[in-house]
C-alpha cells in the first residue's frame, strides 16, 4: 500500500512532520529538524533531524493567487537561533522544506529490530517555502519566522498572461511530488502503460494522483484573471 493510499484510512498511523531549513544560499548549511516529543535524532532518507522545539502553523496551501503565508516558531535553545539570526540577516532568503511521511516508512535505523516497511519513496508531496522574515524574537525563549510560498508574489502586477490555470511543476519532479506506481494518460485516463504516463496539467490531474481530498500541489491558478 502506498502512502497515498495510507493517509485515505480511518488509522493511517502516526503522521511524522520534518523540516529543513537550507541556509546554502545566504552563507551557512542544511539545518534539519522535527518537533515531535521524542528527544532522539529522526532519521530520513539517510538524513538525520534533529529534536528541537518547533511550532508550525498556517501551512494550507490554496490554487487561488492569494497564498497562505504560515509560521514557524523554533526554540531558540542556548540562543543558538538568535546568534544564526545574527550572522545571517535573519535568515531572510533561507528555503524550508516541510516533510511529511508515516512512521512505518522510516528508515530501519530508528527501529532496534529494524524496520521491513521502511521506503525513502513513500512521502507526501514536499512544501517549499522561503523566510520572508523575523517576525518575532525572545531571546533564549524562541524565534518566530513568517515564510512565503515560491507561488506568492508579493503583490506584484503581472501580466495576466503569467497568471494561468495550467500546472507550471515538472511532472514527478520535486514540486509536484508525485511518485506513485498509478499511471494516467494526457486526458487522465488511467493506463498499465508507463510510457503512456501523462500529465493533463489540470487540477483533475493531481486529484486523480493523490486523492479528491487530500492536499493537491498544483503549481498554477484555479481562476486565470486578475481583480
Amino acid at each position: 500500500m502506498t502512502i497515498t493510499a495510507d493517509i485515505q484510512q480511518l488509522e493511517p498511523g502516526r503522521l511524522i512532520e520534518l523540516f529543513e531549513v537550507d541556509c546554502t544560499e545566504i552563507g551557512a548549511d542544511v539545518l534539519r529538524f522535527h518537533g515531535h516529543m521524542q528527544s532522539t535524532s529522526i532519521v530520513w532518507q539517510g538524513n538525520e533531524y534533529k529534536p528541537w522545539p518547533i511550532q508550525a502553523a498556517g501551512f494550507e496551501q490554496t490554487s487561488d493567487a492569494q497564498q497562505p503565508s504560515p509560521t514557524l516558531r523554533v526554540g531558540d535553545i542556548n540562543g543558538t537561533i538568535s546568534a544564526l539570526c545574527v550572522a545571517l540577516g535573519d535568515l531572510v532568503g533561507a528555503k524550508v522544506f516541510r516533510r511529511r511521511t508515516l512512521a512505518r516508512y522510516l528508515d530501519a535505523v530508528n527501529f532496534p529490530a529494524g524496520n521491513p516497511t521502511a521506503d525513502p519513496n513513500e512521502e507526501m508531496p514536499t512544501q517549499q517555502w522561503r523566510i520572508e522574515q523575523k517576525s518575532d524574537e525572545q531571546p533564549g525563549l524562541h524565534v518566530e519566522f513568517t515564510l512565503s510560498s515560491p507561488l506568492d508574489f508579493g503583490g506584484q502586477q503581472l501580466p495576466k498572461r503569467q497568471i494561468i490555470s495550467i500546472c507550471q511543476w515538472e511532472y514527478r519532479g520535486p514540486e509536484c511530488g508525485y511518485t506513485g506506481a498509478a499511471c494516467f494518460d494526457k486526458d487522465d485516463n488511467p493506463v498499465s502503460d508507463p510510457a503512456l504516463d501523462r500529465c493533463s496539467k489540470k487540477i483533475s490531474g493531481c486529484e486523480r494522483r493523490f486523492g479528491v481530498n487530500n492536499a493537491l500541489p498544483f503549481g498554477g491558478f484555479l481562476c486565470d484573471t486578475m481583480a
